[in-house]
């Protein structure tokens, strides 16, 4: 079905044919009806089926906004990726519709300036369960006149230990809405929710889609978001592939990535959606030309390109849609050749990878990342290989001179090829090898750490306080945090401990349960209860 035959306005369709889509996906074409009729929806879909359009083309449509801005739509997702995502989507479908104000809330961040933003009124809230219920309790948020809700991801929200900031929000909003879930699962907490809160819904079940890439071999890295330019250097040293494409999600990426990997000496061009077509398909027939060895885009941009004989993809952001995915490795392991995908996640997006694997049917091979020992001996091996190559060729007579020259003025053959190799290939790799990243990291998996929080029980703190509230700061499952110990005025938590920095920086920033927390990490020497007299007062807003 196309999206002009589903009953959405001029000012929807323009901004779709805008994005270049023409043909609705199948959970789109199923849902938006009965959305756009006012029915409460059950979505049961995979990642990359198109959901956000789902919900949020027909929400558009609905929308009113009014003299007083005041939350009409109130969406909530699992991480503070996703709700950056789905309102980064909601607003490229309402560019054209007049007025619209989103406002994005998540743990992590300072909550004054979401409140800043949120005092300028908002039509549409996209959040995090925690962050949405620390707002509530504020009375920084009010839905009194709320007309949807849409859980996006219902499953994992429910992995991550939100069940009872869901519910508690769910009881502080309107009895009469429209209410939308999305889940790739229906376990039976979701079943609970949907008896619970929803008014006789249509379950809507897309068929899975197979997608699979049985000629490219997958590999992930993981490694932290700072370190990424300097890692994905080191793995197109240790592969060294002739022909490339490097995928990121924002033109801004492109453009700075292209920047460092072409002062790295690597031969790049670059494409996205700031760039006329005429630039588009000049950087293009250089790229099949192979006048360039490596392609830098984002996935618009390089939609319809078709090139044979790539021999590697490099996501170097993992892609928003599944879809895309899929979509990017396989431009790579055509006409019968292998090819390799490499992909660069950070420790907060591991949950992706299962997602892949079983949406692709393959496994995605988890690797620590090469040694500089690994990656000097690949140098060494492709510049034996390149002196044996140009042996053969003619050498012009102009050198021949200059080697003649320097032998006379007292150089011998050794010490002149010495200096020559080290000359190209550089010093950077003649340094002590370190320990792999990725070894570091699992290594310091095993291990755990105790956090320490200044509430406790006489604040009403409960065990999914905690959960939550962590899980929103690091994007960690539920099940991954540790021992809670909940004393009448203080918590302990035991959490991995890659993700101590992170957790505390954010729970600092937050609030649990509206109190200002102070967290510190105990030490595994040290875990005396420390003088509580000197912690600051913690208040509780006025309700």
């Amino acid at each position: 079905m196309k999206f002009s035959e589903l009953n959405l306005s001029f000012e929807l369709n323009r901004a779709i044919e805008e994005l270049g889509y023409t043909e609705a996906t199948p959970v789109q074409a199923q849902c938006i009806p009965p959305v756009l009729e006012g029915r409460d929806v059950i979505g049961q879909s995979q990642t990359g089926t198109g959901k956000t359009a789902a919900f949020g083309l027909p929400l558009l449509e609905k929308l009113v906004v009014l003299d007083k801005r005041t939350p009409q739509i109130l969406i909530m997702t699992p991480t503070r990726e996703l709700a950056l995502q789905v309102s980064q989507e909601l607003r490229k479908f309402a560019k054209y519709k007049e007025g619209v104000k989103i406002v994005t809330v998540y743990g992590g961040d300072p909550i004054t300036g979401q409140i800043r933003d949120l005092k300028g009124g908002a039509d549409i809230i996209v959040g995090t369960p925690g962050r949405i219920q620390d707002h509530i309790d504020r009375r920084t948020l009010k839905f009194h006149q709320l007309k949807a809700l849409v859980l996006d991801e219902a499953d994992e929200m429910l992995k991550m230990g939100f069940k009872e900031a869901i519910e508690q929000i769910l009881q502080d909003l309107p009895e009469e809405r429209q209410t939308l879930l999305f889940s790739a699962t229906m376990p039976k907490a979701i079943l609970d929710i949907t008896n619970n809160y929803q008014n006789n819904p249509v379950h809507i079940k897309t068929k899975q889609k197979e997608m699979t890439v049985n000629s490219v071999e997958q590999v992930v890295y993981e490694v932290n978001q700072g370190e990424k330019v300097k890692v994905l250097v080191q793995l197109m040293e240790y592969y060294r592939p002739e022909s490339s494409m490097i995928f990121c999600n924002t033109k801004k990426m492109v453009d700075d990535l292209s920047g460092l990997i072409a002062s790295k000496g690597y031969s790049t061009a670059s494409i996205h959606g700031d760039m006329k077509q005429e630039m588009r398909s000049l950087v293009m027939a250089k790229f099949k030309d192979k006048k360039v060895q490596h392609l830098i885009c984002t996935d618009v941009a390089a939609r319809g390109i078709d090139i044979d004989g790539l021999d590697m993809v490099f996501n170097f952001d993992v892609p928003q849609e599944t879809e895309y995915y899929v979509h990017r490795i396989g431009r790579t392991g055509r006409a019968g050749k292998s090819g390799i995908s490499v992909t660069l996640v950070t420790p907060r997006q591991r949950y992706v990878i299962n997602e892949l694997e079983r949406l692709t049917k393959a496994t995605i091979d988890r690797k620590e990342m090469p040694s500089l020992n690994d990656i000097q001996a690949v140098r060494f091996d492709h510049m034996t290989t390149d002196i044996m190559k140009t042996l053969k060729a003619d050498i012009p007579v102009e050198i021949k001179t200059l080697v003649e020259k320097l032998v006379d003025q007292g150089l011998n053959p050794i010490q002149l090829s010495e200096a020559l190799l080290y000359k190209v290939i550089g010093a950077d790799i003649f340094v002590e090898a370190q320990k792999p990243i990725e070894k570091q990291r699992r290594a310091q998996r095993i291990n755990s750490s105790t956090i320490e929080l200044d509430v406790g029980l006489k604040h009403g703190i409960a065990a999914a306080h905690l959960v939550s509230a962590i899980a929103e700061a690091s994007g960690i499952s539920g099940k991954d945090i540790g021992k809670i110990r909940i004393q009448d005025r203080y918590s302990h938590v035991e959490v991995p401990q890659e993700f101590v920095k992170e957790i505390l920086d954010a729970l600092n920033q937050g609030t649990i349960k509206s109190y200002k927390v102070k967290a510190f990490e105990i030490s595994a020497r040290n875990t005396a209860k420390p003088k509580h007299k000197d912690y600051p007062k913690t208040f509780r807003p006025k309700r």
